[in-house]
């Protein structure tokens, strides 16, 4: 999720490390740039941070932590880790504040990503080995992480199973519960990205459990295959064996039309790989990870990857980034079942941005974005999970913030109300997304063309009229 090694070191040092006397956190931050929500409302989903509170603060701060969130309907995780004084001091301080949580009603949301890594751990059991017996790893993804033999791993199944049960169980002897469990599992496990198929393929255990390996599409399908039922087992069945009706996730793990509109920062193309493209955009064709892996809810990635900005080359420069976005979250709103909650990563500042910019560099603006995050709960979305740099966290949750308490007025539209527009323009355009319930349409438009006029179109065989607006609309079918 995170490439810049200084921003991640200092977002770790504040958020997660034991010392809480740091001048000011992230707590401090959200609260300062937030506001207590005035209308309540239970059956919306909450807003998240993937953040926690400081773990040694005294109990009372905490609390007052907690009361505050509560009163913005913000939910952040609890970090569980492994100190190196061992497991049973990293359950008892998770333990400590989860219990202050439950004291409070306060939902109780698990960051799990440090206790599941890593499946490859470096160990040469795990590498991969070639046709002379000698054992080979793929650095293709990390210089810390030695990726090997996707079917090498198993044996560590039981290895992270056991430190998730002394968690859980735990919580369960507490009696505390887990409604939200999500980890952000990426440079791990199966990956059939950068240098992985080319090492597969020297690989004699990878040749004779993959057929056709010489096959990219074949290759990813097994390889995906593998991954995802490694989360199901590991993962998924574990969390659900102590807490059935607990809502678990994974970072940019979610339904989708068959293919990916954007590429992570450890990422590379792999020539022999299926693509669409668009520019110089390539869409991978992607596998139906979410089926297999037992997940229950769905966390797609909505981030303004720099990339982006070069990948396309409409002239109107905000449009390179609303188009993948937009592309990627129709994706998911379409494809996902109404039974399972969307919860989105979310990031509007641009992310892997390098020191040197183009000379005509221009950043997805305040209001496109706001405009993006209508669009996205207009299209199935529940609610967001915001990922940020500490640096950057004041003006991301200020403008993600707004358009969240701004939605608490369209309540029964987007509980209750089915999406009509799906279309995503693929030149500059006009934008509509909306929410239908009985009558009333529930509207949001963005203009990226300098044509903009009155769009006249058909819902239930009636005619409406959209006009130029600034903001959610309600228009009445007549």
């Amino acid at each position: 999720m995170v490439k810049d090694l200084k921003n991640f070191l200092i977002l770790f040092f504040l958020l997660f490390l034991k010392d809480g006397n740091c001048a000011k956190n992230l707590i401090d931050i959200i609260i300062e740039n937030t506001k207590p929500i005035m209308i309540r409302e239970n059956r919306r989903l909450p807003l998240f941070i993937w953040g926690s509170i400081p773990l040694n603060l005294p109990e009372q701060q905490i609390r007052e932590y907690l009361n505050q969130l509560i009163e913005r309907n913000i939910v952040v995780f609890t970090k569980w880790y492994i100190p190196k004084e061992g497991i049973e001091v990293g359950i008892k301080e998770s333990i400590k504040i989860d219990k202050i949580k439950k004291d409070l009603n306060y939902p109780i949301a698990i960051d799990a990503t440090s206790v599941v890594h890593r499946f490859f751990d470096g160990s040469e059991e795990t590498g991969h080995i070639d046709e002379k017996g000698k054992i080979f790893f793929d650095m293709s993804f990390s210089s810390n992480v030695k990726i090997g033999c996707p079917f090498k791993i198993e044996k560590k199944y039981d290895v992270i199973k056991e430190r998730l049960e002394k968690f859980l169980k735990a919580y369960k002897q507490e009696g505390i519960e887990i409604k939200y469990w999500a980890i952000d599992w990426e440079i791990d496990g199966p990956i059939e990205w950068n240098s992985a198929w080319e090492n597969s393929k020297k690989c004699v255990i990878c040749r004779k459990n993959i057929k056709n390996i010489e096959n990219f599409d074949q290759f990813q399908n097994v390889i995906r295959k593998k991954r995802a039922d490694l989360q199901r087992e590991v993962f998924v069945n574990t969390v659900k064996k102590y807490f059935p009706d607990c809502l678990i996730g994974n970072y940019a793990v979610n339904p989708h039309d068959g293919y990916r509109y954007w590429w992570d920062y450890f990422e590379k193309e792999v020539e022999g790989a299926t693509y669409q493209r668009k520019h110089n955009a390539l869409f991978r064709k992607w596998f139906d990870e979410f089926r297999y892996s037992g997940y229950t809810i769905a966390m797609p990635v909505i981030y303004t990857w720099f990339r982006f900005f070069n990948d396309y080359n409409f002239e109107e420069k905000e449009y390179r980034w609303f188009y993948p976005l937009l592309k990627e979250g129709t994706s998911v709103g379409k494809n996902t079942p109404k039974n399972i909650p969307i919860i989105s990563f979310v990031h509007w500042q641009t992310v892997e941005k390098p020191k040197q910019l183009p000379s005509d560099f221009t950043p997805l603006s305040r209001e496109k974005y706001k405009e993006l995050l209508w669009h996205l709960l207009f299209r199935r979305f529940d609610t967001f999970c915001l990922w940020s740099p500490l640096n950057e966290i004041a003006e991301e949750i200020k403008v993600l913030y707004e358009v969240y308490v701004e939605s608490f007025k369209y309540n029964d539209f987007i509980l209750k109300g089915e999406p009509i527009f799906w279309d995503v323009p693929e030149e500059p355009d006009s934008v509509i997304s909306g929410l239908k319930l009985k009558n009333k349409l529930l509207i949001i438009r963005s203009d990226f063309s300098e044509k903009k006029e009155i769009i006249i179109t058909k819902v239930d065989n009636k005619k409406i009229e959209i006009p130029i607006i600034s903001g959610p609309l309600i228009l009445e079918l007549k």
